[in-house]
């Protein structure tokens, strides 16, 4: 009653002290960005005197309550906190007590029961929305202790004010990462103080710095655990400061990253190494180079370049798995030989590199050299297979053939090269001289391209003939360049890079067509009893599809296979004897010849032999250039005689360049020839006069 009494006089002055009232919030910066407008003020001002109506009906029951529970919901939900709350509340009844004075009229007992009546319902209502403000603050803090313990990461509070920053809050993934049994890890020092700041020390350092300084800081861990397991934590830590900026804690974050640490030392690993051998890359190998030049002290670095000899030949016959094998057994046994600061590489296929420091003399660069090739000469067993190795290696040394790793690697490689041409399983020092010769190589092969394709290269003949009688048997396809410029050039001047390029393949198919082609014309001149006879390079030999190739070329020619007589080396032979085998076979069923080539030089298995599908046996011109003088070489051409007449085989000798060398040929029992004391090799056109001559001899 006093309430509706009192608001009856008091709205007529309320719109004079409420205008003053506003203006005065709106003053201060957290109300004012609410108060940001006049239609917000309006609606304030709305509010207000909804307020005081309900306020002096005398109404308060449980929709009142509610009302006013709702206004401490909103408030709290657009973030005015309860101090400006509660001070505008306060401030708005300051101003209007000189307008309920008035309308009491002065006296004294009016004024204080109305007082005493207003200021009931107001801390009543004050009471309801405070309220609502604590439950909202105990539900957000709930929320967030929830989050909190239920994070998937470590969350930690040490105390900044006692020395070790005693832990006085974890959370349960905390001692989840760290092992802690629940519980146990409260007043342990926090993990950011087990290193020795200034120190570099296991990931600490840059943490107990930004302690140091107060400020936030990063770090990556690595602790061991109590099984002795390897652990990467990765520590977020910040500083938490009270209402004069000093800082009493400091709350950290931490996470285990140990798989993701492991997983990018592998991706580091993987583009720094070679996956089947576990030895460093050519990336890795350049960066090893450069520190090692620039930290030489004026001794000698030394790059040795070892390429395994005939590896292709090893993938060809039995497989990339045995392959693979070979290269890791290769790998294990250049690491044997070298001293601990040294690397050896590989750089891809049978391509190893090593780098040795610290070396006070070429020898011994030259002394591990012959050591590695020494132990890369020793067979290797894998399985039931026994396979020959032997490596050539070249030596570039620094700073005499190169300060940097392209320059250095390039002149091992011309070295290694250079080896190889020495006849492999050797070690050869890089020379100024040997650029020449590298870029003559590249030169020759560049040029042995267009020869293939502009057809330069042509076959060329040399009789083969019965050596008691003299009469042309046959003839052996020799390749010879028609070079534009140098005019014509004989093998010995482009085989070799022919063989290490791959063109040996499409230049043995020319030669191998044109011979058929020439047989086809022999036959129809009337000559269907000479035989050609072809080389095969081991490159053609160990191709799956040979016998298909050699059919197509005699349909397409129009040769007789009968006509046709391959040749191979026993190096190549034996090489793969069983391979060997199945594709002379596949041969031999075609109706075509077969021989040996250079037999005597190689490592024949007398027992592989005896199962090769062959006819003749061509005995090596370096046993009969001896002959008869020579005791060692007579014994073995008699020894070659006698056991191809055991093994009911055909003879041919090489190289017969005079009689005497023939009465003893003739003598022993070889009845074919050929050699410069017949014919040098010569163009088909050219052979012709002889077929001609023979057959008027005939």
């Amino acid at each position: 009653m006093r309430l509706r009494a009192m608001d009856a006089g008091v709205a007529e002055a309320r719109s004079g002290f409420a205008d003053a009232f506003y203006d005065y919030l709106r003053s201060y910066a957290p109300l004012a960005a609410l108060l940001h407008d006049e239609d917000a003020v309006s609606r304030l001002k709305a509010a207000h005197d909804r307020y005081f109506a309900e306020l002096t009906e005398g109404e308060y029951g449980f929709d009142y309550v509610q009302r006013r529970l709702k206004v401490g919901l909103v408030h709290a939900q657009i973030g005015l906190e309860p101090k400006w709350y509660v001070g505008a509340f306060r401030k708005y009844l300051a101003d209007m007590l000189p307008a309920l004075w008035d309308q009491t009229g002065g006296e004294r007992d009016r004024f204080l029961a109305a007082c005493d009546s207003l200021l009931k319902v107001v801390v009543f209502d004050l009471c309801l929305t405070l309220d609502t403000y604590i439950h909202a603050d105990k539900r957000s803090i709930a929320l967030r202790d929830r989050a909190i313990e239920s994070s998937v990461n470590g969350v930690f509070i040490a105390d900044a004010s006692c020395a070790d920053y005693p832990l006085i809050y974890v959370n349960p993934a905390f001692e989840r990462i760290l092992g802690f049994a629940p519980g146990s890890a409260l007043g342990r020092a926090c993990i950011c103080r087990d290193g020795v700041p200034g120190e570099v020390c296991n990931g600490y350092t840059d943490i107990c710095q930004a302690i140091s300084r107060g400020t936030e800081g990063y770090t990556v861990l690595n602790l061991e655990r109590e099984n002795g397991a390897q652990q990467s934590v990765e520590l977020f830590l910040a500083p938490v400061e009270n209402e004069s900026g000093d800082v009493t804690h400091f709350i950290g974050v931490l996470n285990d990253v140990t798989a993701r640490t492991h997983a990018e030392k592998r991706l580091i690993h993987q583009a720094s190494h070679d996956a089947l051998t576990g030895l460093p890359n050519r990336n890795l190998l350049n960066d090893r180079i450069t520190h090692a030049i620039a930290r030489s002290r004026g001794r000698l670095t030394a790059v040795m370049f070892l390429d395994l000899d005939r590896f292709k030949l090893v993938n060809d016959s039995y497989g990339h798995a045995v392959g693979d094998a070979l290269i890791r057994e290769v790998a294990n046994r250049v690491s044997a030989c070298l001293r601990a600061g040294d690397t050896v590489a590989r750089l891809g296929g049978d391509e190893f590199v090593v780098l040795l420091e610290d070396l006070a003399s070429i020898e011994d660069a030259a002394r591990l050299a012959a050591k590695l090739r020494d132990r890369l000469s020793e067979s290797v067993r894998i399985g039931s297979l026994e396979l020959p190795l032997s490596a050539s290696i070249g030596v570039a040394l620094a700073p005499r053939d190169g300060r940097d790793p392209e320059m250095l690697l390039k002149n091992a490689d011309i070295a290694m090269y250079r080896a190889k041409e020495r006849g492999r399983n050797n070690y050869c020092f890089y020379g100024p001289e040997m650029d020449h010769h590298a870029r003559r190589r590249l030169t020759v092969e560049s040029e042995l391209r267009r020869a293939l394709a502009g057809g330069e290269l042509e076959a060329h003949y040399q009789p083969q003939v019965d050596l008691a009688t003299g009469a042309l048997t046959g003839a052996e396809a020799l390749v010879r360049w028609r070079h534009p410029e140098r005019c014509l050039l004989l093998p010995g001047e482009f085989i070799a890079v022919a063989e290490e390029t791959g063109l040996i393949v499409p230049l043995g198919e020319q030669v191998l067509r044109a011979a058929c082609r020439q047989s086809t014309r022999w036959r129809e001149a009337g000559r269907p009893d000479l035989k050609v006879a072809v080389n095969l390079s081991g490159h053609q030999f160990r191709q799956h599809d040979l016998v298909e190739q050699v059919c197509d070329i005699l349909a397409e020619t129009g040769a007789h296979a009968a006509q046709l007589e391959l040749e191979i080396t026993e190096s190549v032979a034996m090489a793969d004897a069983d391979g060997s085998v199945a594709t002379l076979a596949g041969l031999r069923r075609q109706g075509i010849a077969l021989a040996i080539d250079d037999f005597g030089t190689g490592y024949s298995s007398l027992s592989y032999l005896k199962r090769f599908p062959i006819d003749t046996l061509k005995i090596d011109r370096s046993f009969i250039q001896g002959i008869p003088a020579d005791g060692d070489d007579t014994a073995i051409v008699q020894a070659i005689i006698a056991m191809a007449r055991s093994l009911r085989l055909s003879l041919l000798a090489e190289g017969v360049e005079t009689p005497a060398q023939r009465e003893f040929l003739v003598a022993q029992g070889c009845r074919s020839g050929q050699g410069f004391l017949f014919g040098r090799a010569m163009p088909a056109e050219d052979f012709h006069h002889i077929i001609a001559r023979a057959a008027a001899a005939g």
